[in-house]
Order: C-alpha cells, then sequence, then structure tokens
C-alpha cells in the first residue's frame, strides 16, 4: 500500500491549539472569542469567556455549569470547571463569569462546634456542604482516618423518652442520657438551646469519616421516625395478628419530627462535632422590574394543568430534599404535556384485530385485563408526549438535556423503590430546573403570541 503524504511535515496543523468550551453536554466552542482562566490559591478559580451566540449551533443553559478545556495533539487538558456566576448581553455578544466555587459563597456555614478533628477532614466537610461531589475532591490525608464507630445524637420532638428504648434500629434516650455528649462544652451562653429536647435518638454508625457517620445515622433516624408514624396513623379496628387495636386520636396524629441539630462523636477517637448540617442559603432580594424581555408582567390565558405547571416548578425550585424536587419537577412536565396530541400508534381496526386474536380458552379476569391493557395502548408515553410538546411550543432543546431529565427519574424512582442508595447530585437538578422552566417560558411566548 502506497504511503500517504505528510500534509502537515512542519508540524503546524499538530501544534494547533483548540479552546473547548462547555455548558454541560452543549458544546459552544465555535462560538468562543476571548477569555481568561484564572487559578489562585488566594482568589479561587474564576473564568471569564467571550461568546458570539450566532456563531454556535446550540444554545447553552447558565445552570448546566461551565467546563474549559484545551485541545492539543489529540489530547484533552482541562482548564477550569465551575459555576456561572452572571452572563452580559453586549453588541459583540456575551460575557460569562463564572466561580470555580460559587457554592460556597452563596451560603453561610451554620452553628459548627467542633474538637479533635485534623484539617483535611474539616475541609472535606464544608465542601461536602457546600454542593461538591466526592469526584471533585482530591484532599490528601482523608485515607489514613481510622475506622470507628461514631454516636449520631439528634433531638426530635413529638416524643417523650422517660429511659432508653430501642425502636427501629435506634435508642432513643431521655435529656440526661443524652447530655453526656456535651460534656465539656460550654452552654452557658444559650448558642446551643436549640439541642434542647424532651428527647433523643441515638444510631450508631461504623465508618471512616464523620461527615459520612451523620449521613447514615440521620438516614436511619428519619426512617425509625417514619415507621413510628405509619404506626400511629393506623386505625383499622384490628391489628394483623387479629388483636383489637388501643387507639387514641390524640396520640395517632402526633407530629414526629427531627430538629435540625446533630450531634457526634467517635468512640475510638473522641472526635466530636454539633452542627445544625448544611448550609444556610444567603438571603438576596432582586429587584422588581418588568422589562418585557426577561420579566412579563402580563399573564397571557393559561390552562388550569399550565397553571399547576408553573406551580410545581415553584416547589422544586423552593425545595431543600433532592427527591422531592424531582418529583415536583416531573408533576411540572406532566402538567406541561398533559392535553397534548400526538398521532395514535394503532388504528381501531388493528385494536380490534388484537382482542379477536384473544384466546376464548382464557378465563375472564384475565380476558378483562387484556382488554384494558389493548384500550390504553394509544395512550402516549409521557417521553413521547413531552417532545410532541416541546416541538409545538418551539422550545430548543438537546437530546442530552432530556436524556438527563429520564435518567433523573429513574434514579428517583430506584430510590423509591430500593434499587438503589444514590442521590441526584444538586447541580444535576439545578440544571433539570432550568430546563424545565424553558419549557414553561417558552409555553408562555406561545400563548401570548396566540391572543396577538
Amino acid at each position: 500500500m502506497a504511503k500517504k503524504p505528510d500534509l502537515d511535515v512542519f508540524g503546524l496543523l499538530k501544534a494547533q491549539r483548540r479552546w473547548a468550551i462547555r455548558f454541560g453536554p452543549v458544546d459552544v466552542s465555535t462560538a468562543f472569542t476571548d477569555g481568561q482562566v484564572n487559578a489562585a490559591i488566594n482568589t479561587g478559580n474564576d473564568a471569564r469567556v467571550k461568546l458570539d451566540l450566532e456563531r454556535s449551533t446550540a444554545t447553552p443553559d447558565y445552570f448546566a455549569g461551565l467546563g474549559v478545556a484545551v485541545e492539543q495533539e489529540g489530547t484533552v487538558i482541562p482548564r477550569f470547571t465551575g459555576t456561572v456566576a452572571a452572563a452580559e448581553p453586549d453588541a459583540d455578544g456575551v460575557s460569562v463569569k463564572a466561580l470555580g466555587m460559587l457554592s460556597l459563597s452563596e451560603a453561610v456555614l451554620n452553628t459548627f462546634t467542633y474538637r479533635g478533628f485534623n484539617g483535611p477532614e474539616l475541609i472535606y466537610t464544608l465542601a461536602r456542604s457546600g454542593g461538591m461531589r466526592d469526584d471533585q475532591l482530591r484532599i490528601e490525608g482523608l485515607d489514613a482516618l481510622p475506622r470507628e464507630t461514631f454516636e449520631v445524637i439528634v433531638p426530635v420532638s413529638g416524643i417523650v423518652a422517660e429511659k432508653p428504648t430501642g425502636f427501629a434500629g435506634v435508642h432513643f434516650i431521655p435529656p440526661d442520657t443524652a447530655s453526656r455528649i456535651l460534656a465539656g462544652l460550654d452552654t452557658s451562653d444559650g448558642k446551643y438551646d436549640g439541642f434542647d429536647a424532651q428527647a433523643y435518638a441515638l444510631a450508631l454508625v461504623t465508618t471512616t469519616l464523620a461527615l459520612t457517620a451523620e449521613e447514615r445515622g440521620v438516614a436511619t433516624i428519619d426512617f425509625a421516625l417514619a415507621w413510628l408514624t405509619t404506626y400511629l396513623r393506623y386505625g383499622h379496628a384490628t391489628l394483623p395478628s387479629g388483636e383489637t387495636l388501643h387507639f387514641s386520636r390524640k396520640d395517632s396524629l402526633a407530629r414526629l419530627t427531627r430538629q435540625d441539630w446533630v450531634a457526634i462523636r467517635g468512640m475510638q477517637t473522641g472526635r466530636f462535632w454539633l452542627r445544625r448540617p448544611g448550609l444556610l442559603p444567603q438571603p438576596h432580594s432582586i429587584p422588581l422590574a418588568p422589562d418585557g424581555r426577561r420579566f412579563h408582567a402580563d399573564v397571557p390565558r393559561l390552562t388550569l394543568q399550565e397553571r399547576l405547571a408553573f406551580l410545581a416548578l415553584a416547589r422544586a425550585a423552593n425545595e431543600s430534599d433532592l427527591l422531592a424536587r424531582v418529583l415536583a419537577l416531573f408533576e411540572a412536565i406532566e402538567f406541561y404535556a398533559s392535553g397534548t396530541a400526538v398521532e395514535r400508534m394503532f388504528a381501531q381496526a388493528e385494536l380490534d384485530a388484537i382482542k379477536a386474536s384473544i384466546p376464548a380458552t382464557l378465563k375472564p379476569e384475565q380476558k378483562g385485563r387484556i382488554n384494558d391493557f389493548v384500550a390504553n395502548l394509544n395512550s402516549p408515553p409521557l417521553r413521547r408526549q413531552l417532545m410532541k410538546a416541546l416541538d409545538v411550543d418551539g422550545v430548543t432543546y438537546t437530546p442530552d438535556e432530556i436524556k438527563m431529565l429520564w435518567q433523573l427519574r429513574k434514579l428517583r424512582n430506584d430510590v423509591v423503590h430500593g434499587k438503589s442508595k444514590e442521590m441526584p447530585k444538586a447541580e444535576d437538578v439545578e440544571y433539570a430546573t432550568s430546563i424545565v422552566a424553558r419549557m414553561l417560558v417558552y409555553r408562555a411566548a406561545r400563548r401570548r403570541r396566540e391572543e396577538s
């Protein structure tokens, strides 16, 4: 075989560098006109990129996060990964500013008292509490932490514990027993009064990281409270065993809640912290300035389902629990797509032929089950109905964005049905919220055009 001529004998093509700019799954490298990446210990990582979106075939979503890399000689060198803080359009395009640790600056640390922890573990706890994932962190020293059993204690409301009582894998203990975990802590200034309760829940967790112990312990306590609540709300006059139920409506309606304080102590190392988990969102108010571009003061005529979709999106935006946010997002999607007509997959003659082919030897209940199934063959799946609604409204989207929505849905369903323990990632839920908001804004724009 003849050798192909070397079209790059001077290595000029190989030496060329290409900036790769991505917002989540959307590649906008062709729109890149200028930019700068800064990495400094004292100021943190930040990036500024200038884009001419008219040169890009895809439109980015700022909630997807910004990734900047350099491609040279077939090698991709990541330079920046962060969160978009601002985007300002101008005559030449749009200037985007992103920060590498924005999630930490958007919140403030709750009450946090500790002793016996080394620097790496505290940094890890702060970063994780700020929304960073394990795969984004490389902290030396964590692997050296010993494996031990931790006591995880939280105050609970709605329960009185006069003596330690084991229930559903958790020990419910009285105040005098729980107070020993605060030994040596100065509580005279009243800063920790929120930790006071009539009863406390204690879970034992064996692991290496205190944050892992806290998460598992709190999850165990939450399930124990849910288990107890379920049995309290049981009102049937007889129990599954056949015994007659002892019933008190007042007791059954008790609200069992876990307060937002957690004390944790390693029984081997003595590592201790008392805190309110997570970060408090920084309060922020926006100036209300309807301009007809981003903020429309007028509301077009919407159907009941469309209004409910907006309300569900608002719940998804303000809910703190990630699984609940995913559930609210798909409630918004269902309301958004409802009523959208899609082409039937089966003609009536085909449905009649399927029914006629049912074996006569089947039992009546079996035939009824098959008939019900056949009757629903033309009921469109939610995803197919959604894609039709997006096309009708002219919504811009990428296949990867729809894929991510359904991955979140599957993840949520797997957790609910006990198939997985993986929780949604906060940044993915934020991105998904923006995608669903995009659908609703486009729907409102279509309704507005229909009125004009």
